[in-house]
């Protein structure tokens, strides 16, 4: 770039030399600003992935940025001062710009400040402070982009599994060889409920000493519970697609699932439909995030319902979520539209960051976000009870499969700051529970480990139908255990931590650093002594895990252009692995 402006300098086009130098110099001052408030925020630099979301649409976002910045008043004070001086001088001299910018490079100023950044970086990916065992200054620097710039261009890229690993083809609807039920087997209703944002360790299930999951408590008494459930990706669409599929989600960045195809992906809604059943989805979470009528659509759902539907702000809580309980009278209309048996998914939303409830059920809210969350989480425990009631109240609820598990969970510690990249085991541990009177025996638990993808293959087999042939990514969990079987999981960012789970032992590699850390959860519940693994072993694991990785990825058609209008006001677009939804009242 200095040798671009020297150019421009020496050609006499001074004024544009000094005007890019100052629009270049504002750029990355505003990226600092933003990566300084993020750090500030949740102790892990700010990703390109982020950033998107941040500037793609600020007014939905800007109540979790209003969040954030009272939260830390005196951070935030210096960083609007901070952007404030800085971007009035950038305008300023933009405006009036310096003209005696010198032409000379500097060749040994340029030298010696490139030998000192070659020196910190190796000096700062050998640091160890001892936190917890793991190198955590070491993992906040793993997270920033500057890093991963550098370490590309010094060639510490880690071992990064088989790059060349061929992308996946995944099952359209029809493809599954499934045997179906008996033409006279019942044909009960089937619901799934997704909590947002609920961890296991969250739920009076996980811990004992909370009350504030009754509903969910009383469902496990009377159906079964799972106890060790995990997820493959703690992301939203990535839930939806692994349970409702059965099928392993793209687990690396981005929104694969939702890029529009010509045929539906095999679903657990195509294969009901097999059998007579219309389906619905609803949730109170903006529709144009991830593309979520794109994904509805490619895993073959009749109707789906989101927060733009029903066009009134205030029923808005955050960013993010609504008031849940407004999706009831929508979704029961929708139920009383037919006799026929139905596929009825929805998502809870209001347990999403930032966690804010009605003021009717939480008047003088704790200032501490874990407290929050925990509120947000009985506040989604009270509409999982209302779905209830009116079941009951339409004489329904007895002859229905109640399936409710988390998407993902949460994490509090202070060395995440409520992030889900680090997989700590609140992260990929979910609740799940499935009732279903006379079929499922009240109050059993199952303790052997159970995935999210096992959620469309169980349901199937309680219905009677035969999926040993089906080749789902998940499994009857209801089957004996495979102590054997590995829960992989990925925390979606690009190159963040990936690893498994099988039976106590739990291992998690994070590429940036090229490190493998091993726990024993039997003996260390709260992962707080990992054991750094090394030598043949680590190789081994590192490219089987990173190789897991690399194959869920895709097959999708790059550089075609679709659009649709989905679910009569959604206009969705996708091109190559992107997809864009817009809602038209």
């Amino acid at each position: 770039m200095a040798m671009l402006f020297s150019a421009l300098h020496w050609m006499g086009l001074k004024e544009w030399a000094a005007r890019m130098s100052v629009a270049l110099a504002g750029i990355v001052l505003a990226w600092s600003v933003l990566n300084a408030a993020w750090l500030m925020s949740t102790s892990v630099q700010l990703q390109p992935g982020v950033l998107t979301v941040l500037l793609g649409d600020l007014p939905h976002f800007w109540p979790t940025v209003q969040a954030h910045l009272a939260s830390k008043p005196l951070y935030a004070c210096a960083i609007l001062v901070t952007a404030g001086i800085g971007g009035s001088w950038f305008v300023y001299r933009l405006y009036k710009p310096v003209l005696n910018l010198p032409c000379r490079l500097g060749a040994a100023r340029v030298t010696m400040c490139l030998s000192i950044a070659v020196i910190a970086l190796y000096g700062l990916r050998t640091l160890e402070p001892p936190t917890n065992g793991a190198r955590q200054l070491s993992n906040v620097m793993g997270f920033s982009s500057h890093w991963a710039a550098m370490m590309s261009v010094c060639g510490f890229s880690g071992i990064k599994g088989d790059v060349a690993a061929p992308l996946r083809l995944v099952a359209r609807a029809g493809q599954r060889h499934v045997g179906l039920p008996a033409p006279d087997a019942e044909k009960p209703n089937v619901i799934v409920i997704f909590l947002e944002s609920v961890s296991y360790r969250a739920t009076s299930l996980g811990d004992h000493h909370k009350s504030n999951t009754p509903t969910l408590a009383r469902l496990a008494s009377e159906g079964v519970e799972f106890t060790r459930t995990y997820v493959p990706v703690a992301q939203t669409n990535k839930a939806l697609f692994a349970a409702l599929t059965g099928c392993i989600p793209d687990v690396t960045s981005g929104y694969t699932e939702s890029v529009l195809v010509d045929q539906p992906y095999e679903s657990l809604a195509t294969l009901l439909k097999r059998r007579g059943y219309r389906s619905s989805f609803f949730q109170m979470a903006d529709g144009y995030f991830g593309c979520e009528p794109g994904l509805l659509s490619n895993m073959g759902w009749d109707w789906a319902w989101f927060f733009e539907n029903l066009q009134d702000e205030s029923a808005r809580l955050g960013y993010l979520s609504g008031d849940d309980f407004r999706m009831l009278g929508p979704m029961f209309d929708w139920v009383d539209e037919a006799d026929s048996p139905f596929l009825l998914t929805m998502i809870t939303t209001v347990s999403h960051d930032p966690f804010t409830v009605p003021k009717s059920f939480d008047e003088h809210p704790s200032g501490d976000r874990n407290a929050q969350y925990l509120r947000a989480v009985e506040y989604g425990d009270r509409f999982l009870a209302s779905v209830i009631e009116r079941l009951e109240v339409r004489g329904i609820l007895e002859n229905t499969v109640l399936c409710v598990l988390g998407d993902h969970g949460e994490c509090f510690r202070a060395d995440a700051h409520g992030g889900r990249w680090v997989p700590y085991e609140e992260v990929v541990r979910i609740p799940w529970v499935i009732r279903w009177p006379h079929h499922v025996d009240a109050g059993s638990k199952i303790d052997s480990m159970s995935w999210q993808t096992d959620v469309t293959p169980t349901i199937l087999s309680l219905l009677g139908w035969d999926v040993s042939n089906a080749e789902f990514d998940g499994r009857d969990a209801m089957v004996a255990p495979d102590d054997s079987r590995k829960m992989y999981f990925n925390s979606w960012y690009k190159d963040s931590p990936v690893g498994y789970v099988q039976g106590d032992r739990k291992l998690v590699y994070w590429p940036y650093l090229d490190a493998l850390f091993e726990y024993d959860l039997s003996s260390d519940p709260e992962e707080l002594a990992p054991v750094e693994v090394n030598g043949i072993g680590k190789s081994l694991e590192v490219r089987e895990i990173c190789n897991w990785r690399d194959q869920s990825r895709f097959m999708v058609e790059p550089q075609r252009f679709r659009e649709r209008k989905l679910y009569g006001h959604w206009v969705t677009m996708s091109s190559g692995s992107s997809s864009w939804a817009f809602f038209v009242p």
